[in-house]
């Protein structure tokens, strides 16, 4: 059984691929432009854990990245910063915009289900509004094995609006706004904003998803509710005995 909340197939569907050159502005109309500020955050995270070997999975345009590689500065050039993704055209735009931070930057076309890593060889692994297009029940156990003893994977994703009876009314507001804003913005082009409609749907709120990492392992997890609880910020840690 998969756990693919959007029900995304990439082999059958190569929407990111058509709109990766619109994709962030996209991101601006979908979210009012707060995913600026929830990214940040993220990028702010990654940045504070004690490791240097990090692996962005389905980094897209390369944001997160981009953000980190920004507020580390000088000291970038101690990390080492794997950005991944599915789709090469994403991935295109993500090396146009990371080019000028050099060659501590690896980019790979890499799948996250399939991660093409040793196991136990990273410090943090990292995935911002990607879980919920994957099938978690193999992304979760590849993140798993790959991260080091005591390594860390944060996760920034939809997630559940905390004040009593306001989830409701939000997730009205998405499904008539989410396909106006989608239609005009990519041209009829429906399945951008329908796995983005399904994801924030079906995808475990705070709680679930930090019981879910529990049964795949990870210890010590904490979230945190951003925008009231639109999406989530985790934090899990894989045990150093497992």
């Amino acid at each position: 059984m998969s756990d693919n909340s959007a029900q995304f197939r990439p082999a059958g569907d190569d929407v990111f691929g058509r709109i990766a050159g619109r994709y962030d502005r996209l991101c601006d109309l979908f979210s009012l432009g707060i995913h600026r500020l929830w990214k940040s955050r993220m990028a702010d995270r990654i940045a504070r854990e004690p490791g240097r070997h990090l692996l962005d999975l389905a980094s897209g345009t390369g944001d997160i990245p981009l953000r980190l590689l920004r507020q580390l500065g000088p000291s970038a050039s101690t990390w080492r910063i794997r950005v991944s993704d599915i789709s090469s055209e994403m991935l295109r735009i993500a090396r146009g915009r990371l080019a000028p931070f050099g060659s501590s930057i690896e980019i790979e076309d890499q799948n996250a289900e399939r991660i093409n890593s040793p196991d136990g060889s990273i410090d943090i692994v990292s995935m911002s509004f990607g879980l919920k297009i994957v099938d978690r029940s193999r992304v979760l156990p590849e993140v798993f094995r790959v991260l080091r003893p005591g390594g860390v994977f944060l996760c920034l994703e939809a997630s559940r609006i905390v004040v009593p009876g306001l989830h409701p009314l939000y997730l009205t507001y998405m499904d008539i706004c989410t396909p106006l804003i989608g239609r005009l913005a990519t041209g009829g082009d429906a399945s951008a904003y329908e796995y983005l409609l399904r994801g924030v749907h079906d995808f475990p709120d705070q709680r679930a998803l930090k019981k879910e990492l529990e049964q795949h392992g990870f210890e010590d997890i904490t979230f945190e509710s951003l925008s009231l609880g639109i999406v989530a910020l985790h934090r899990a840690i894989k045990p150093f005995t497992s």
